[in-house]
């Protein structure tokens, strides 16, 4: 058992999160090709969550639970672009309360994009042109000479023609085709890595916690040189499929791929060149936070930083025959965890428990000794660490809310009609969808959840035990909010007390 060495000293936390990239897409995680030597070497300095699942396989809800250490029905952050409700206290806020110093750099998914939500240093990025009003990265590009062409289509390769009305990228992922037109040293990736470095470097005065908040490797599939050509479309691994699989699944699935731009995946070669630029950007990303460590190495704070490394959800990339993520597939809903702090988390150390994105905010509150508000409710991992844990979580869960999709219309389904949960467990995985066929399988014996076995006669025992076992999930997880104690002290009062 290893006993924790909880510093009095104030610790610094650099929590550094990679939007839609898949657990298995790094070299620790065991991809064949990806090369990955710095976050692996993370790994090998920390310790590691083999099992850790997001709570939506959609950036705003999944986001908003790790920032919030709540499940998705209890912040009500539902869908991108939906805000928090009033009062919802985030990450930033309980460390600006200990005399921190917040600090977001890069995505956040935030609606309004004007509320900070608690972060005192915010230097905003969300990727998308339409949002750069609220970013300084275009000043950046015009800075380092770029025209106004390059930085609003800044996606779009220069052998392709921008579509009116369609500043963003692509519809149909031709930019994996060519390199980027914005050079390697001017990307989005290595900008927010600049911005980091000044930040610490700046930040001398009392202890920060810095949100880095990596566009990348979420699409559009656009990545420079030497990235672009990194890995060769044709040794890149390829999906599993199985032929007909759609068929037997809940209709949302066949609407879903087909309103996410599922159907380009017919095409063998453009699949292969969107895959090798989604390894290409993760490399990119590598190499940038190596320089990052090294950074912080050379200016002396490395030893007494807290580095958290995880995304926000996962990438189809051809799976199940889709694109994109949401729904509730391994690719989508399982993401990679690290946690490295020098002589307090131990080196090269796995954790095969599970763990939930929940967990992430008390963990960190713990690390950096302050307490537990009564609105979180995940778990702090420093149990599973420390080898103190006794009954730990046997399962996990994630929800989604499809109400905002096309394909909720084509269905003929309200808004209240379009919830499903999901609940994963060593064995089995069931999503139970409010007004449509529910999935189950087979972990074990179908690893890659290609059939579903949720209309089989031989399964009803067990889903409607798993059924069980969501509703009970629910009700202990309802909203703990509010915090102080409304109950009248009239029902405190012992009646039977003497009063004399």
């Amino acid at each position: 058992m290893t006993k924790l060495n909880l510093n009095a000293k104030p610790i610094n936390i650099l929590f550094v999160m990679a939007d839609q990239l898949r657990y298995d897409s790094l070299g620790h995680t065991g991809h064949p090709m990806v090369k990955t030597p710095n976050i692996d070497k993370l790994a090998a300095e920390g310790t590691r969550f083999e099992k850790t699942y997001v709570q939506s396989a959609v950036c705003a809800p999944s986001r908003a639970s790790i920032y919030t250490g709540r499940y998705v029905h209890a912040h009500r952050v539902r869908f991108n672009e939906v805000p928090f409700g009033a009062g919802e206290q985030t990450i930033a806020d309980y460390f600006n309360a200990a005399g921190y110093r917040s600090a977001l750099i890069g995505r956040t998914h935030f609606t309004p994009i004007t509320e900070a939500y608690g972060f005192e240093y915010y230097a905003y990025y969300d990727g998308l042109p339409a949002k750069d009003g609220y970013s300084s990265y275009p000043q950046y590009l015009r800075q380092c000479g770029y025209s106004e062409e390059d930085i609003r289509f800044r996606y779009w390769p220069r052998e392709l023609t921008p579509q009116p009305g369609n500043e963003a990228y692509p519809e149909d992922f031709a930019e994996a085709e060519y390199p980027c037109r914005i050079r390697e040293e001017h990307s989005d990736t290595a900008y927010m890595t600049d911005e980091a470095i000044r930040f610490i470097k700046e930040t001398t005065d009392r202890p920060w916690m810095l949100h880095l908040s990596y566009w990348k490797p979420h699409l559009p599939f656009s990545v420079s040189e030497p990235y672009f050509s990194m890995y060769d479309p044709k040794e890149v691994p390829m999906p599993k499929l199985k032929e007909g699989e759609l068929q037997h699944k809940p209709p949302i699935q066949e609407l879903f791929r087909n309103e996410r731009r599922g159907n380009f995946l017919e095409d063998e070669e453009r699949l292969r060149r969107v895959r090798a630029a989604y390894y290409g950007m993760i490399t990119q990303l590598d190499d940038h936070l190596g320089r990052l460590f090294e950074e912080m190495r050379r200016i002396g704070v490395l030893e007494n930083t807290l580095i958290v490394f995880t995304s926000d959800h996962g990438e189809y990339l051809g799976d199940h025959h889709m694109i994109e993520k949401e729904l509730f597939y391994e690719q989508a809903v399982h993401v990679p965890l690290i946690l490295k702090l020098p002589g307090t988390i131990p080196q090269n150390r796995a954790i095969s428990q599970f763990a939930e994105a929940v967990d992430l905010l008390p963990t960190l509150l713990e690390l950096a000794g302050l307490p537990l508000p009564k609105a979180v409710q995940g778990t702090s991992l420093l149990p599973l660490v420390n080898g103190t844990a006794h009954d730990w979580k046997r399962e996990v869960f994630a929800e989604w809310d499809f109400q905002y999709y096309h394909c909720r219309k084509q269905l003929g389904l309200a808004p209240h009609q379009c919830k499903a949960t999901m609940i994963r467990d060593d064995d089995w995985k069931y999503v139970h969808y409010s007004n449509q066929p529910c999935e189950l399988y087979d972990l074990t014996a179908d690893p890659d959840e290609f059939c579903n076995l949720a209309e089989e006669l031989q399964y009803k025992e067990r889903i409607e035990a798993m059924r069980s076992r969501i509703l009970n999930w629910r009700l202990r997880t309802e909203d703990p909010i509010p915090e102080v104690d409304l109950t009248f002290a009239s029902y405190l009062r012992d009646p039977w007390e003497d009063k004399a």
